[in-house]
């Protein structure tokens, strides 16, 4: 693949572990405010955090828009990068990290998540209705 396609989505990778950053704080801050049974802070934080969520959302899409861009080949190698594949050679190590970096951190905002969410929802939660 070339070095180019790889920095363009080490580029977007950054940019999604920035909004999942800001996206797990403000789902840390929401998780607190429903220990403190703070309705205001609740709502504020649930509308704050739908901005990042957005951001997501696009660059996740821009990034699968770019993969229908490449080659087959390269598509492919990209793709399973993106899903978490090991490195297969010395350049794709920054952008493989970094993936799993992301996912970790991803996987640590489902957490906090669902723990709000089933503190708050209990049988009626997302957890509980769609999972």
């Amino acid at each position: 693949m070339e070095g180019r396609v790889l920095d363009e989505l080490l580029l977007r990778s950054r940019q999604l572990y920035v909004k999942l950053m800001e996206f797990e704080d403000l789902t840390v801050q929401l998780a607190e405010a429903v220990e403190r049974r703070d309705e205001v802070s609740v709502q504020m934080l649930l509308t704050m955090r739908n901005e990042p969520a957005h951001r997501l959302q696009e660059i996740n899409q821009q990034m699968r828009q770019r993969l229908l861009e490449l080659s087959e080949e390269d598509a492919i190698r990209a793709n399973e990068i993106l899903r978490g594949a090991a490195q297969q050679a010395p350049e794709e190590t920054a952008l493989c990290a970094l993936v799993a970096q992301n996912r970790r951190l991803l996987q640590r905002c489902q957490e906090t998540d669902k723990r709000v969410s089933l503190s708050v929802g209990g049988k009626r939660s997302f957890y509980n209705t769609f999972r």
